[in-house]
């Protein structure tokens, strides 16, 4: 299993965050990792995101909003059949004094995480830009 985290102490209300972070259309204005998603962000839908790895690589990756807390944490998982490999990305969003905290957990797990894993490379560079292009994105709104 590999594991990757993520945070960021936003300037911005967590109503707002939580807007940027769920508006799929606007991904490819600000996100420097997923360059756009295909589909909507809601509960029980398919997505399509098109993920940027430390290589330069472009990587369609198909994955289910598997909860969807409203303002508070979502999850996206991905993966292959049979649970051989499972992407799994949580999102958290809580209020922190004036601004919100955003916290990014990503797991995947499976028989063949370890051979997928290095395929992708260390994943934490794109995750901690993933948090800080989304405290950019919604502190300039």
């Amino acid at each position: 299993m590999q594991e990757y985290d993520a945070t960021a102490v936003i300037n911005a209300s967590p109503a707002k965050v939580w807007s940027v972070l769920t508006d799929a259309a606007a991904y490819g204005e600000w996100n420097s990792e997923i360059l756009g998603i295909d589909g909507r962000i809601a509960l029980g839908e398919r997505i399509r995101a098109q993920v940027k790895l430390g290589s330069g690589v472009v990587r369609k990756v198909g994955l289910r909003v598997t909860r969807l807390d409203d303002t508070a944490t979502m999850e996206w998982t991905g993966g292959l059949p049979f649970g051989l490999f499972v992407g799994l990305r949580t999102f958290t969003v809580a209020p922190a004094g004036n601004g919100t905290k955003f916290h990014m957990h990503i797991r995947m797990s499976g028989p063949l995480a370890s051979l997928i894993g290095k395929s992708v490379g260390d994943r934490q560079p794109e995750a901690d830009s993933f948090a800080a292009s989304l405290k950019s994105r919604a502190e300039q709104a």
